[in-house]
């Protein structure tokens, strides 16, 4: 009994010890840690980061919030080719297809939005894109979350 005290308390000195060198090796937080949303992850990817293409118009396939993880839909397109898109968001639970939220994504670059309502993470949503210069390529990265806070 004697052995397993002293072999149990030259652990918890050696730990003791051990901490303090941990600690002051801990890198900084960045500057921005400070903010409100510093950090805020999406509680559900709704239509995770998918590389898309297509001619004209790409639609995406329904897919619905949940009601645990926010009123915030952010949407996001990186557009891989020389033209302009327009992106929209559609809520479709209501029975008809109603457009809640646009952006327009311009060649070689990327765009996001968020849309909130109070009633987001009960609806169902789909992804139109439309190749509004000529009616051309479509082509990208498409991804849609779900969170409980405003992301920036």
């Amino acid at each position: 009994m004697k052995k397993f005290l002293s072999l149990t308390l030259a652990l918890i000195m050696t730990l003791a010890l051990a901490v303090p060198a941990f600690a002051e090796n801990t890198p900084p937080l960045p500057p921005d840690a400070s903010d409100e949303d510093y950090g805020i992850m999406p509680l559900a990817a709704l239509f995770p980061q998918t590389p898309i293409s297509g001619a004209g118009t790409y639609e995406t396939y329904d897919f619905t919030a949940s009601s645990s993880n926010g009123n915030y839909i952010r949407f996001w397109f990186q557009n891989t080719t020389s033209e302009e898109v327009d992106v929209y968001l559609y809520r479709t639970d209501s029975g008809k297809n109603v457009l809640v939220k646009s952006m327009t994504v311009e060649g070689d670059s990327q765009n996001q939005e968020v849309y909130y309502n109070s009633t987001a993470s009960s609806g169902t949503y789909y992804i139109k894109i439309d190749a509004v210069a000529s009616g051309g390529t479509i082509s990208g990265n498409l991804s849609v979350a779900q969170y409980t806070k405003r992301p920036s």
